[in-house]
């Protein structure tokens, strides 16, 4: 028997088929959307590429299907709802590949399913209580304490990228919300947040002079890895922005460790996977005990890499009864 373990995201979606030891047989990604579509093209292009997979495999073999998608979710009747970060809405992910595969199908959380992979394959496989932070197009999170998953009364909890860092509402979320962690240190709103601070905080003459305007003259252009190449050729308001960003990582961090009260953060992402840790994750470990009542957690980079959220996904489908029984039946 095999397992199918899917991972949607804003920007790719991750398919893999795993043996009856989560080991991965084979995988593919793709873009989530392509320049054009809706979601009756996303959903055949995610039943082509599944099947793709399973070409030298007896369809027969497939065991259940586990998806970890971008939120937030009706879980109970596998549906993503409106997410900020895809411009469809109302996606019926689960009674598809249902249909498609007869087989079944349990969807979480994208960061829910990250932690249970941290849990089953990775950081946390002896620990009792873990955080899983994903910082990329958006600002996620998975939660184990006590040896339980949190999933909440809708299963959309630890929407940590929604915790408000600056009650003044400078910034507006994608969701609406201000004042949202995700609406300033998200790969999708970093360049929002530089042009925040060139404007009200360092000047423009500033910018015009920085190494950073070579890649864009409207600092809102800006992306994190322009950001990390200004600063390792000693650009000084690359280093500002970069200490900026860390202030507010480094709060959210800490408002997830007050919280949840982890031994483990892991961070995954294409922020923290792609980026020198010494400019991701030393500046959120040198700030953080500046915000905290609990005691620092190890904070790491996943050892699963772009898998984590894939890995979780194939656990799931291998221990459904992680799912509570509400969201099951």
């Amino acid at each position: 028997m095999v397992y199918i373990g899917v991972d949607i995201g804003a920007t790719w979606v991750r398919c893999a088929v795993a043996d009856t030891n989560g080991k991965i047989i084979a995988k593919k990604k793709i873009r989530t959307l392509p320049d054009y579509g809706d979601k009756n093209v996303m959903l055949l292009r995610l039943k082509s590429t599944i099947r793709s997979l399973l070409k030298n495999l007896d369809a027969k073999s497939v065991e259940a299907i586990g998806v970890g998608s971008i939120g937030p979710l009706d879980m109970r009747r596998g549906i993503i709802l409106r997410t900020p970060n895809l411009p469809i809405e109302n996606i019926p992910v689960g009674e598809y590949l249902k249909k498609e595969f007869n087989v079944p199908v349990y969807i979480v959380n994208d960061c829910t399913a990250a932690v249970i992979g941290e849990r089953f394959f990775g950081a946390g496989k002896n620990t009792e209580n873990i955080v899983y932070i994903t910082l990329s197009s958006g600002i996620g999170g998975g939660a184990i304490v006590d040896g339980n998953v949190l999933f909440g009364k809708d299963g959309n909890a630890v929407e940590i990228g929604h915790i408000v860092v600056d009650y003044d509402r400078k910034l507006r979320c994608g969701c609406g919300g201000y004042g949202h962690w995700e609406a300033y240190t998200s790969g999708k709103n970093i360049g929002i947040f530089t042009r925040f601070l060139v404007e009200n905080v360092y000047g423009r003459d500033k910018y015009d002079v920085s190494i950073l305007s070579r890649y864009s003259k409207d600092p809102s252009n800006i992306k994190y890895p322009d950001i990390v190449t200004a600063a390792k050729e000693n650009d000084t308001l690359a280093f500002q922005i970069i200490e900026e960003i860390a202030e507010i990582n480094a709060a959210g961090f800490a408002t997830v460790t007050n919280v949840y009260d982890p031994e483990i953060i892991s961070v995954g992402g294409s922020i923290a996977l792609k980026n020198p840790s010494e400019l991701i994750l030393k500046p959120i470990g040198d700030k953080i005990e500046e915000f905290l009542i609990n005691r620092k957690p190890k904070i790491l980079i996943t050892p699963l890499g772009e898998d984590v959220v894939i890995m979780g996904a194939v656990a799931l489908a291998m221990n459904p009864d992680i799912i509570p029984k509400k969201f099951r039946d």
